[in-house]
């Protein structure tokens, strides 16, 4: 005769109970040790926004020269919008533009961007704000780091991650590419005949 899994009263035995998985089991439940990306599936990339890490997330910077480009920029704020300013035109427009070095960043939740980091003024002067944010980033290459403005102290608290996060999970793409996706042509001012220049000069 076969073995039934339940005895005569219909109720399960007490082997088949203990070769039950635990609907509990904290194993079940654990994170991953990696940011993203799953066996067999590959993320494509399709924005990759130009800002600051926020106040609530870590993150970590790419440290390799490749992925980094100091650059001109021009930020329209009740726009929301960030250009890519050719070297020729940023010297003609230095009230207009600042510059940075746009760094490839990742937040803990996979989140892609080009965080553009403040730097040093022509005029020597020292900035709070910027130099905190400079140490943050080379701070973030080799740590998952939250950045998080003190308007008290004039600059960014840095916090780096207790635990251990993983590793990041950068897009397998050159910069070239990252920028083509971050900016495209409609976010890059070549000449001081765009549009965007022609209003900040009051010509249109």
């Amino acid at each position: 005769m076969g073995t039934n899994k339940k005895d005569e009263t219909g109720t399960s035995s007490a082997a088949d109970k203990l070769n039950t998985p635990d609907p509990f089991d904290p194993a079940q439940f654990a994170a991953p040790s990696t940011v993203m990306g799953d066996p067999g599936v590959t993320k494509e990339m399709i924005v990759c926004p130009v800002r600051k890490p926020n106040r609530q997330e870590f993150v970590r910077v790419h440290p390799a020269d490749e992925y980094k480009l100091r650059t001109s920029i021009l930020e329209l704020k009740q726009e929301s919008e960030t250009y890519l300013v050719m070297p020729g035109v940023a010297a003609v427009m230095p009230g207009e533009t600042r510059l940075v070095t746009l760094r490839l960043t990742v937040s803990r939740q996979g989140a892609v961007f080009l965080w553009p980091v403040p730097e040093p003024g022509l005029d020597g002067r020292v900035n709070s704000w910027h130099a905190s944010a400079r140490s943050a980033a080379a701070k973030a290459e080799e740590n998952w780091v939250k950045v998080v403005a003190n308007m008290a102290q004039g600059g960014y608290d840095l916090f780096v991650a207790s635990g251990v996060l993983g590793t990041p999970a950068w897009p397998d793409k050159p910069l070239g590419e990252i920028l083509s996706i971050a900016f495209g042509e409609n976010f890059i001012i070549r000449d001081v005949g765009h549009p965007v220049i022609k209003r900040l000069l009051g010509q249109e």
